[in-house]
């Protein structure tokens, strides 16, 4: 059921095509919070979702038409006795896998790979590109408020690397080769040095990104060397590639960038000789309460990647300048409400 009122949001309807379009204010389901989402992150997967090269519109789990807009921080309009825990006035960030609690896969805590999962702003839920929204108590996660906007709303990726740097499962004392030095690398190697107490290496060919980085305290890999423990975090064929380059005999390595690639060649032979392992990581179930810790402790900001924020009928401009994907592009943020108080004013005003 919904409200009968009217907010805006954003459309993706065919490949390379999206509209900003009316649609009705959705009315609070039981166990679900009402929210008026705040910060959006836009990031390379939307440009996945926008050009069609997103795996799960390639497979068939996701279908358009679609509400992008995964990572996100909102404030709660209505919540009930239903969703205890939860206030008006609340900020919240949202997991993106829901499951269905009640298979095999979620019960073993695999809810992220759960046959019948939602994941928000990506397949068969609605996401946050959008000035209201229905979202799951179970699946939301409270903020305080005096946490900025930025780091909130980007508290999942940040989470997504976090869980990669888990499946990694380092050693105390080693040092860890992070490849590219985007938003999952920077949130990667930001982690690994302040969270988990390890050195760190980034192979990243943009000087800025380079820059960013090493202000954390991370060096460049030598010309040569190799490391036991490796996060591809860039995506491309290239870091996959330059990933198993650089893995060491009996190393791991966790591949968390998506490459919008049906395959890449991967050097068989010497995996098996050199005893190598290479694990996938996907999505970031069953750490978001200490990432959320992490980030309101300010142990990690990821905010400080934010470089622009638009309004939200400002996406294709955004969307646009994200595809460009200048070297001095960082994160870009969608606003579809400038402030909670704001958000709370409209949603009591509108008629």
């Amino acid at each position: 059921m919904t409200s009968g009122r009217l907010m805006r949001q954003v459309v993706i309807t065919a490949p390379e095509t999206f509209e900003i379009s009316e649609a009705p204010i959705p009315g609070r389901k039981n166990g679900e919070l009402l929210l008026a989402p705040l910060r959006v992150g836009i990031c390379a997967t939307d440009l996945e979702l926008l050009d069609g090269s997103m795996v799960y519109l390639r497979n068939g789990r996701a279908t358009r038409p679609l509400v992008p807009g995964h990572e996100w921080v909102a404030v709660v309009i209505d919540a009930g006795p239903d969703t205890p825990g939860f206030a008006v006035g609340d900020h919240v960030v949202g997991e993106c896998s829901i499951g269905c609690s009640s298979c095999e896969v979620c019960i073993r805590g695999d809810y992220h790979q759960c046959p019948s999962r939602t994941e928000t702003g990506i397949m068969r839920r609605p996401g946050a590109m959008s000035q209201f929204i229905s979202f799951p108590a179970g699946a939301a996660h409270v903020v305080p408020t005096p946490v900025p906007l930025d780091d909130a709303a980007l508290i999942e990726p940040t989470a997504v690397a976090y869980r990669a740097i888990l499946r990694l499962n380092p050693r105390p004392g080693e040092t860890v080769l992070v490849v590219g030095a985007g938003t999952l690398g920077y949130l990667a190697a930001a982690l690994l040095a302040g969270v988990f107490g390890l050195k760190v290496a980034v192979a990243e060919r943009r000087p800025e990104r380079r820059a960013r980085v090493e202000a954390l305290g991370c060096r460049p890999p030598g010309d040569s060397e190799r490391f036991r423990y490796v996060v591809e975090a860039a995506g491309t064929p290239h870091g996959v590639a330059e990933a198993i380059r650089r893995l060491d005999t009996g190393g791991r390595a966790v591949l968390v960038g998506l490459s919008g690639q049906t395959s890449l060649p991967i050097p068989i032979d010497d995996l098996v000789v050199q005893d190598q392992e290479i694990v996938g990581s996907l999505g970031s179930p069953n750490v978001w309460p200490e990432v959320v810790r992490s980030v309101a402790a300010g142990t990690v900001r990821p905010g400080v990647l934010v470089t622009s924020t638009y309004g939200i009928d400002q996406y294709g401009e955004a969307i646009e300048y994200l595809a460009q994907s200048t070297a001095t592009t960082g994160k870009l943020l969608i606003a579809p409400h400038a402030s909670a108080a704001a958000a709370i004013a409209a949603y009591t005003s509108t008629p």
